[in-house]
């Protein structure tokens, strides 16, 4: 062997020695490195064991750092993904000096093949971003933008969820990871993992409580927590207001000074029987307030339970219900009143509620169904009182009676009334059925059958009289009307006189003349006529019975009366002017009762008249103000009324005549408002007054 393969010999032990020697120090740095990263591993699950919550955030940064030099790598940081799943958020993180720092977000989308697989909990490990697969293109090209030389990432898991990763990175060489260390890096993302979730679960309790509270503290309603023994442990913003007492000294039993000493006994019993078996309970007691005045509360608990099912108390609220009792004890008495009230009322009452069923008779009522012999099932309490109605629709007035009650029920009317005969064997009575709607949420109505006859009797007996004094009014005016009327019959008879005396020379004549005998009949004949109608003119008027009611042509009835009236205003000066409207409608009602309307009208204006200076005149007018109405206006020029007195001109016994007694417009008012219709007086600008009548008609067809 020659000297110089000796020396390449010697050459290559020594590069194998040397590099041996560079190995054992690699791997005793690798295991230098491990050990440390192992001791830094027990340090933190020690501390981290004990932290209090705001204490884990700055000891995760702090042992992110010191991680970096035990591991030497450039970057350390924990990493979050966000609620919208978009970003992935560094909340901690350290670098070593010199080294740029990271974004504090990166878009997953430029990272989605490590995102992936993360998210399904495997790690992420390279040496260089070369070594990635095909498919991980995209966070190649991202690893090469943010520096990135070589990098191991490991899932966070919070709670059972992948929540983030661990990642440790270079950006100045290249790192190899072993398996161990990849481990290694989970243990210590669970040691992070493990008490970021005991803070988020502090956070979530402390946050609760938090909601709690401010709710309790909003809500109007007392509300309160006890633990097993009675004591209260907390108390809300509401409670201490009733209190009036800070929330140091209701802690405790303090809350038993409150109750009255007649509920202290009961209610202290109510709460230990609701702790021995642990369930729901409810008090009724009074309390005392911050003003000294005893409430009626009402105190409702449930029991609370810890996670391992320990009763450790009631959590409850404190509901004032002292208005309520006392509008409870309103409607008892108001109820209890209005019973007394409807069952005292006049006449027969009943309530039926919105399907016509009757829940309420008077004692009127039930009297009634007894006397008549009626089925109660069918007219008391319970029983369906439209039915009844409806059984009897073959008679007009149930009808009637039906329609009533169904219209208020409805709703299309809030009042209803109908006035009904009814036949008993000894006498014809008369009852006023009113339907008013029952005043309540569920809606129905009142019913009541009150006895007119004597009120019908009675205005029975009030028209006859009317009647009769109109009647004597009627003799009173034409006996004032005597000379007249008695002028009205003298001009037809001495024309007949006269005729009949000179055919009777005619037909005694010598010489003819017997032609003209025919002419001198037809005019006494005609004159004979006039005297009949003015003899039918004044029996009509002397009559006291009157025809039923008959379309009354308006302006015939007027130029009749006129006829009447026509010698008397010529004897008194009087000139009568017409304004009659033609085509006016027909008026439905009693011819001789409104000829003594225009004729009391007249007979007025005319007296009117007496006491001023000619000329007097007297105007009469219709006209068609209105569908379905006509208005007679009868104006005079006399010495008028005062304006303060022409509603009063219209009241019995009022007159501005010496003479007069005062009927004569009230008697007109009567008759104009039997027909429908209505009567007024107006001034006039000048002088004088003007009287309206206006009275429906019917279109002639």
């Amino acid at each position: 062997m020659g000297p110089r393969i000796l020396i390449a010999l010697h050459g290559l032990l020594v590069v194998a020695l040397l590099a041996e020697r560079r190995r054992r120090r690699r791997a005793q740095r690798t295991l230098d490195v491990r050990l440390r990263f192992e001791r830094l591993l027990a340090e933190l699950t020690t501390t981290f064991a004990h932290l209090r919550p705001w204490e884990v955030g700055p000891q995760i940064e702090q042992a992110l750092g010191t991680a970096l030099d035990v591991l030497g790598v450039d970057r350390a940081a924990l990493a979050e993904f966000t609620a919208d799943d978009r970003l992935v958020r560094f909340t901690y993180r350290r670098r070593r000096p010199g080294i740029p720092a990271m974004p504090n977000a990166l878009e997953l989308e430029r990272f989605p093949w490590m995102a992936e697989r993360l998210r399904r909990g495997e790690p992420v490990t390279f040496v260089r971003p070369e070594d990635l697969p095909e498919e991980a293109a995209i966070d190649r090209r991202s690893f090469a933008a943010v520096g990135t030389r070589s990098l191991a990432a490991v899932p966070l898991v919070v709670g059972g969820s992948v929540v983030g990763a661990l990642r440790f990175g270079t950006t100045s060489c290249e790192r190899e990871w072993s398996v161990e260390f990849v481990e290694q890096l989970r243990v210590l993302a669970n040691i992070f993992g493990n008490a970021l979730a005991r803070r988020r679960a502090d956070e979530a309790l402390r946050e609760s409580e938090e909601r709690f509270q401010a709710l309790a503290d909003d809500t109007p309603v007392s509300m309160w927590a006890m633990d097993t023994h009675g004591h209260v442990t907390f108390a809300n913003k509401e409670a201490l207001r009733f209190t009036g007492r800070p929330l140091g000294r209701e802690l405790g039993t303090g809350w038993l000074d409150f109750v009255h000493p007649d509920d202290r006994a009961s209610c202290l019993a109510a709460y230990r029987n609701a702790v021995r078996a642990p369930r729901d309970f409810r008090i009724e007691c009074r309390l005392r307030r911050a003003d000294e005045q005893y409430r009626w509360i009402v105190i409702a608990g449930a029991p609370r339970f810890t996670a391992d099912g320990t009763f450790i108390g009631h959590v409850g609220s404190c509901i004032d219900v002292t208005e309520l009792r006392e509008a409870h004890q309103a409607v008892l008495d108001s109820t209890a009143l209005r019973s007394a009230i409807f069952g005292s009322l006049y006449g027969r009452l009943a309530a039926v509620d919105a399907t016509g069923v009757i829940i309420a008779v008077n004692e009127a009522w039930t009297a009634a169904v007894k006397d008549c012999g009626a089925d109660p099932a069918r007219t008391s309490i319970g029983a369906d009182y439209l039915a009844v109605c409806r059984k009897a629709a073959g008679d007009i007035d149930a009808r009637r009676a039906l329609a009533a009650i169904e219209d208020v029920l409805a709703g299309r009317t809030d009042h209803a009334s109908i006035e009904y005969p009814c036949h008993g064997p000894a006498e014809e009575r008369w009852f006023d059925m009113v339907v008013e709607p029952l005043r309540r949420p569920e809606g129905g109505a009142v019913i009541s059958h009150i006895d007119i006859t004597a009120r019908r009797r009675a205005e029975a007996e009030a028209r006859a009289q009317r009647e009769a004094l109109a009647h004597a009014l009627r003799l009173t005016t034409l006996g004032e009307l005597v000379a007249s009327l008695a002028h009205e019959l003298s001009q037809p008879l001495t024309a007949i006189i006269a005729t009949a005396q000179a055919s009777r020379r005619l037909i005694h004549a010598p010489g003819g003349g017997r032609e003209e005998v025919p002419e001198a009949l037809d005019d006494i004949i005609d004159d004979g006529k006039r005297a009949i109608d003015v003899i039918r003119r004044l029996r009509a008027l002397f009559r006291k019975d009157h025809a039923e009611r008959k379309p009354v042509h308006l302006n015939e009835l007027i130029m009749e009366v006129v006829g009447l009236v026509r010698g008397d205003a010529s004897r008194r000066g009087v000139s009568i002017e017409l304004a009659l409207a033609e085509h006016l409608p027909v008026v439905p009602g009693d011819w001789v009762q409104l000829q003594q309307v225009v004729l009391n009208l007249l007979v007025n204006a005319m007296d009117a008249m007496v006491a001023v200076e000619e000329p007097r005149t007297l105007t009469i007018a219709t006209a068609r103000r209105e569908p379905g109405m006509v208005e007679l206006t009868v104006r005079d020029v006399g010495v008028g009324v005062d304006a303060s007195r022409l509603e009063k001109i219209f009241d019995p016994f009022v007159t501005t005549k010496p003479e007069g007694l005062g009927m004569g417009l009230s008697i007109s008012r009567s008759i104009v408002l039997a027909h429908g219709g209505r009567i007024w007086a107006t001034p006039n600008p000048d002088r004088g007054l003007t009287v309206h009548v206006g009275l429906p008609g019917d279109e002639v067809a």
